[in-house]
């Protein structure tokens, strides 16, 4: 069983390192391995159709092979959001796609550069004249001003950029709503006719090793260096791994989720940037678990099924008096399960039930709302020094701060040990970041004690964003403020009114 990769070894695709390092390909019965791809290679999707491969990581331009009659089914997204981006230096003064107008910008061939087509394609942005080149897959030729816009990974060149000392921005196709799926897993579709059970299988296995390597990040980064990728530094590997999770989103969205109303949009988009004249019928393309047909199992289900209503509608009618009570044991639960029992505010569970509803609303009435993502500093020497219930009444203490800023119709969760988000209903960004720095203060003021008796104090760092366009992309833009405010020392707010536009508040 081969998979074919569309790049070279690298943590974009530590989830099949890390199902093979793990057993987890072995545990259900495959022996698989990895094929490396490059700029050399041959296209993954060649690799499949000729049957050389197996399965294939590729871009969401797939779709257009689909819809020209390529027998491809998509098998799982890994990443949510696209890492290709334009880059240029912050010396050249780039910094929208306003200012490409009569620039020079790199390409890979289509489709591999339709998210950053589709956004020069938009009404607003096709009469800017941009003279595209064919990329050179070197960043190098953006520092030696060969070009003046560069396609790359988000999680990539940054980093090179940033080691030599050389500041850049970074014009994302996200910012301007323009959002499409990236290192899909594709197979053929007789493969999954013939054998769809084992399709399930390398998915599942590829999934796993996926959650475990997105949840033991050092590890992964470790062993890709050592057997994979041994080139790249293991700092390069960091920076790439953190950043990738943050376009995986393992934390809001499931791992190899597939929306068919997005592929939909996808293939609209592909389309009207003249990529195909195909028909946009996508019935078949995604890969779905058919199982065989057992008959005289389902008319066992059905007669097990016939005695449970029996014994059930005995219950009901023995215990009708007792429904009051449960209907409000019912609604303890329900809140239980929207609500941290520690911090009282709510958890993730409740922030996914509620927020979409809210930014819903907001978009409809044309309200501005904004968005603050807030983590305790150096939390984990919190919970070191004195041990883990002086670190709950720190959680305690730092909910309730929040709690006392939040305003009636604001949303307050706590989404991950000590990592809280606010959304902030009807404040624009000015307003917000006064919220925020007055939480700041609060927190500041804190005076808690250990059991012991020693007595300590807290700080915060929070990321605040504009609350436009999906959770997904809100998420990454607070997350990567977030990640700012802790990188340039903590205590502080960073605010953002786009991915590539992160910049500090003046408190």
């Amino acid at each position: 069983m081969t998979i074919q990769l569309r790049w070279l070894h690298q943590f974009q695709f530590a989830g099949y390192y890390m199902a093979l390092e793990k057993g987890y390909y072995k545990e259900a019965g495959l022996d698989v391995k990895l094929l490396e791809g490059g700029p050399s290679a041959l296209n993954p999707l060649d690799e499949l159709m000729s049957g050389r491969s197996d399965f294939a990581i590729t871009s969401s331009g797939v779709v257009i092979d689909r819809m020209e009659g390529k027998p491809v089914q998509a098998v799982a997204a890994i990443m949510q959001t696209s890492p290709i981006v334009w880059i240029t230096l912050k010396s050249a003064n780039i910094q929208t796609v306003e200012d490409m107008a009569g620039k020079r910008a790199m390409l890979m061939p289509p489709p591999e550069s339709a998210e950053l087509l589709t956004v020069l394609r938009k009404d607003q942005y096709n009469n800017l004249n941009v003279e595209f080149q064919h990329t050179s897959f070197d960043v190098e030729d953006l520092i030696r001003g060969k070009t003046d816009a560069y396609d790359g990974y988000i999680s990539n060149e940054p980093y090179v950029l940033t080691q030599q000392g050389i500041e850049y921005n970074l014009i994302n196709p996200r910012d301007y709503g323009v959002n499409f799926y990236a290192d899909v897993l594709v197979t053929r579709e007789s493969l999954a006719d013939r054998n769809p059970e084992l399709v399930a299988r390398v998915r599942d296995a590829s999934l796993k090793g996926w959650e475990y390597a997105l949840t033991n990040l050092e590890e992964s980064v470790q062993v890709i260096h050592e057997k994979y990728a041994p080139e790249k530094s293991i700092d390069h590997l960091r920076f790439e791994a953190r950043t990738l999770r943050r376009l995986i989103l393992p934390d809001l969205v499931q791992l190899g989720h597939m929306n068919p109303a997005r592929w939909q949009f996808i293939a609209d988009s592909y389309r009207d940037l003249g990529m195909t004249s195909a028909e946009p019928a996508l019935e078949g393309f995604l890969f779905e678990d058919r199982q065989p047909n057992n008959y005289w199992l389902a008319i066992k289900v059905g007669g097990i099924s016939a005695v449970l209503l029996m014994i059930a509608g005995y219950v009901i009618l023995k215990f009708r008096r007792l429904s009051q009570q449960l209907a409000q044991t019912n609604h303890k639960l329900s809140e239980m399960a929207i609500i941290d029992q520690l911090t009282h505010v709510h958890n993730r569970n409740g922030l996914q039930q509620l927020i979409p509803g809210m930014l819903s609303l907001a978009n409809r009435d044309g309200m501005n709302c904004s968005f603050l993502m807030l983590d305790i500093d150096h939390f984990k020497s919190v919970n070191d020094r004195f041990g883990h219930q002086t670190g709950d009444v720190a959680l305690q203490a730092f909910a309730e701060v929040l709690t006392r800023h939040r305003r009636k119709e604001d949303l307050v969760a706590r989404v991950g040990g000590e990592e809280f988000v606010m959304l902030l209903a009807g404040a624009h960004i000015e307003a917000a970041t006064q919220i925020a720095n007055q939480i700041l203060e609060s927190v500041r003021q804190l005076e808690l004690v250990s059991p012991d008796g020693v007595r300590f104090g807290i700080t915060a760092s929070i990321g605040l964003v504009p609350a436009k366009g999906t959770l997904e992309g809100i998420w990454y833009a607070a997350d990567t403020a977030l990640y700012q405010a802790k990188h340039e020392g903590r205590d502080r707010v960073v605010r953002t009114t786009g991915v590539s536009q992160v910049k500090r508040s003046i408190s």
